[in-house]
């Protein structure tokens, strides 16, 4: 019996020719579809809100998308996978007094999986930051759900939840 991959070079060979044909197959696939979109809220609406302090928070914002679309089918028609990376930066208004303000900013990246149902969120979703540099409340880290049901699959760093209530705090003091 001769080993495969023996000293006669069969199976180097044919292991070679399906590395070959692998690369080809994958230098043949269509390029993924890139997309950018900018969107310009400037006219305060609702974001959240925080009934402890009996107001809502209103938000302008502006926000740059880059969508990386990946497709497969006979006509390229089913989406795979979307890796959307994003970047805003707005202000949060105090509904009761539009006066009080306090700025926030974003930048992450949202992939949605098609064939392992989920969406991953990692990076910097939400925070407030003043001019002088004092943080005032963060939202990092990164989440998964279920892209189905959006029930959360796993989530690590400080939740949204932490930003809105230190969102809240400091617009209840001003």
């Amino acid at each position: 019996m001769r080993e495969q991959g023996g000293r006669d070079g069969t199976g180097g060979c044919l292991v070679s020719i399906a590395v070959l044909a692998l690369a080809a197959g994958s230098a043949l696939a269509d390029a993924p579809v890139v997309t950018t979109d900018s969107i310009t809220v400037d006219v305060p609406g609702p974001n959240f809100s925080c009934p402890a302090d009996g107001f809502d928070v209103l938000s302008t914002f502006s926000v740059v998308r880059r969508n990386i679309d990946f497709y497969a089918g006979s006509a390229d028609t089913i989406l795979v996978k979307e890796i959307r990376h994003v970047d805003f930066s707005g202000t949060l208004y105090k509904s009761t007094d539009q006066t009080v303000t306090i700025p926030y900013t974003g930048t992450w990246t949202r992939t949605l999986d098609v064939a392992a149902d989920t969406v991953t969120n990692d990076g910097r979703f939400r925070s407030s930051q003043l001019d002088h540099g004092r943080m005032v409340t963060l939202a990092a880290g990164r989440s998964v759900v279920s892209a189905s049901d959006f029930t959360t699959l796993t989530e690590t760093g400080r939740i949204p939840e932490a930003w809105q209530d230190g969102v809240c705090a400091y617009l209840a003091g001003g």
